[in-house]
């Protein structure tokens, strides 16, 4: 995903908690968008390798391990 950067006005300090939610909104659509993505890929893989329930939710613990391990960085 590109990020483009936008031109902002200045803030006042009176405007810095409405700016905080703003980019608070974004970051969290970010993340979903991310998961979401990441969560197709692991059900595509799952269903192309014809996996067991047991072995997807396998797969799924190791996907949590790998994001609580790393931060996040496994979905880069």
């Amino acid at each position: 995903m590109k990020m483009v950067r936008q031109n902002i006005p200045t803030a006042s300090s009176a405007d810095l908690p409405q700016l905080l939610r703003r980019a608070t909104e974004a970051g969290k659509r970010a993340a979903a968008d991310l998961c979401s993505t990441r969560l197709d890929l692991l059900a595509t893989y799952a269903a192309s390798k014809e996996l067991s329930p047991v072995e997807i939710i396998e797969l799924i613990r190791q996907e949590s391990e790998n994001l609580s391990g790393n931060g996040g960085a496994v979905w880069n």
